[in-house]
Parts: structure tokens; sequence; C-alpha cells
């Protein structure tokens, strides 16, 4: 009986093993992209205010008041409300300069509010760019279409060249991608998503 048992396990071992081949060997994995087109919803400039170089290059300001007075004139006079910025003290510290300063984030939706902010320019005054971008809902679905659409394009190609047809989707996963994300405002770079499929060949 206990022979028996033995046999038997190594059978079913056998078997299983040998469907296990069978499946690896009958299957293709391949990837597929789509390229994803982010909406930008926000707009953040932070705006570092520097003495570093101002004792030397403008004695009439001789206080960090001092320059953010004169900022705050020139943000008023191209339509920028200074309230709308928020201090961040800590942030600048955080650089390491030997001299006084601080950092003011403004965000907004406004397009046109950040352009103006560019326009104005002094010494003392350094402005990083950033913006949030995001994909609608409705359009990852668009996205995983098209990639599986393209995964499909490229087994297919393959199998041309095997000989062989295309057959059911045995797995499929993807590659994690952020649905809301904030960056540099110059990217300059094309962002794709991809997913990864294996079907089965006949």
């Amino acid at each position: 009986m206990k022979k028996l048992v033995i046999v038997l396990v190594l059978l079913c071992s056998f078997w299983s093993t040998a469907q296990q081949r069978d499946v690896k060997n009958n299957t293709i994995s391949v990837s597929g992209r789509a390229l994803v087109e982010r909406t930008i919803t926000l707009y953040r400039a932070k705006v570092s205010l520097n003495m570093e170089q101002l004792y030397y290059s403008d004695p009439t300001c001789k206080s960090l008041d001092d320059l953010k007075e004169k900022y705050f004139k020139d943000l008023k006079t191209n339509g920028i409300d200074p309230s709308e910025f928020v201090e961040k003290k800590m942030e600048f510290l955080t650089y390491g300069y030997q001299r006084e300063g601080t950092v003011l984030v403004l965000e907004t939706s406004s397009k046109d509010k950040i352009e103006k902010l560019a326009k104005v320019k002094m010494t003392g005054i350094t402005i990083q760019y950033q913006v949030k971008s995001e994909i609608k809902p409705e359009q990852r679905t668009v996205l995983l279409k098209n990639s599986l659409a393209n995964a499909r394009e490229n087994a297919e190609r393959v199998c041309k060249v095997t000989g062989k047809k295309l057959g059911e989707v045995i797995s499929i996963s993807d590659s994690s991608i952020q649905y809301s994300t904030w960056n540099s405002y110059h990217n300059g770079y094309e962002e794709y998503t991809t997913i990864y499929v294996t079907y089965a060949m006949e």
C-alpha cells in the first residue's frame, strides 16, 4: 500500500510538472505601452529672497524687511497680491546660505498669474516653478485600452515570426503610475504607462 501511494505521488508530480512545462512552452509574454497626457491643475512658485548678494549690489536693501518691501511693491505693480504667498523660513534655512533670507510659496490655478510673477525680476530673488498634473479618471480607462492594444500588436508580431496563432490572455500586470504628481515646469520628456501581458499560443 505504501509503495502504491509513493508511485501515485510521483505520477501526480510528473503530470503537474509536465503540464506546467507545456503551458510555459505555449505562452508568450509581451509589454504594451500608451502615451500619458496629463492635465495641469495647479501651479506652484517658490520664491527665495536671499540677502547674500544684496550687501554688495544693492546698498538700499539693508535688511530682509527692506527686500520684502521692495519685492512686494513690484508684485503689486504687476497685479499680484503679496498676501497670497505663504512664508516658509525653515525651508530657506535648509539651503545653508550664510546670509539672511526666506522662502515665499504661491500656489494658484491661474497660469496668467504665474506668467506675471515671472516678469518680476530683481537681484536677490530666485524662483522655482512646479506644476501639479493629473490623469483624469476617464483617461485611465483609455490608457489601459491603448496599452492592451499595443501589447496585442506586439504579441501578434512575434507569433507571425514563430508561425503560431495568438490565444487568450493568461495574465495581465501593469506598472505603477502616479495619477497626480508635482513636477518641474519643463519636463522635456514623454511619459508612458506600461502593462505586461501573457497570452496563450496555439
